[in-house]
């Protein structure tokens, strides 16, 4: 049991490192020279994400755990509550402006880069499905120690994934660096 946190952080730091390699621009060009389309190659990278997600996700399924505590008082459990649905809420309004076909790689992009969505959520949040997957994990009215660390390293993963997401949109993208001092990575700016 001591070392299941320990496991937590090194699936997930393993998960990462092969989900954040597989998105990098030298892999992605390394592969091209191959003769593979991008959007085949997001296929291939969807395919094997969702792949490597289920084998991270048995794997620390497979930990032993304790529950760590539990809210069952009304207003802070359905205020915890809230705070999930918000962000499943924000995750589904990620979602709206993109091409889902093009994200997967079933059907050509029009652009070779990654596009650069400024509507929608995206007006105020830079991450909004980072931040509504980092909502639903952590503010769960229940916690084992692997659902706590899972949370967190997850998280991590997010904020880290994020920096690495921006400077491909940066290289791509010259205006994202006023979008980036213009909206909140992951909370809105409010003034």
């Amino acid at each position: 049991m001591s070392s299941t946190p320990l496991l937590i952080w090194l699936y997930t730091l393993a998960f990462a490192a092969v989900h954040s390699l597989l998105a990098s621009q030298a892999v992605k060009e390394y592969v091209y020279q191959f003769g593979l389309q991008t959007h085949h190659y997001r296929l291939l990278y969807s395919l094997l994400g969702v792949l490597t997600t289920f084998v991270w996700l048995y794997w620390i399924g497979t930990l032993p755990d304790t529950v760590l505590y539990t809210v069952q008082e009304g207003g802070l459990q359905y205020g915890l509550y809230t705070l999930q649905v918000l962000g499943l809420c924000i995750v589904l309004a990620a979602l709206q402006p993109i091409d889902g076909a093009v994200f997967l790689g079933l059907k050509k992009a029009e652009q070779q880069t990654d596009p650069f969505i400024e509507q929608g959520v995206f007006k105020y949040i830079r991450h909004p499905m980072y931040t509504g997957f980092m909502l639903f994990l952590l503010a769960k009215p229940e916690h084992s120690v692997v659902s706590l660390h899972f949370a967190l390293a997850v998280s991590v993963y997010f904020i880290v994934g994020s920096k690495l997401e921006e400077k491909r949109m940066l290289a791509e993208h010259p205006d994202y660096a006023d979008y980036q001092q213009r909206v909140g990575a992951f909370i809105p700016k409010l003034f």
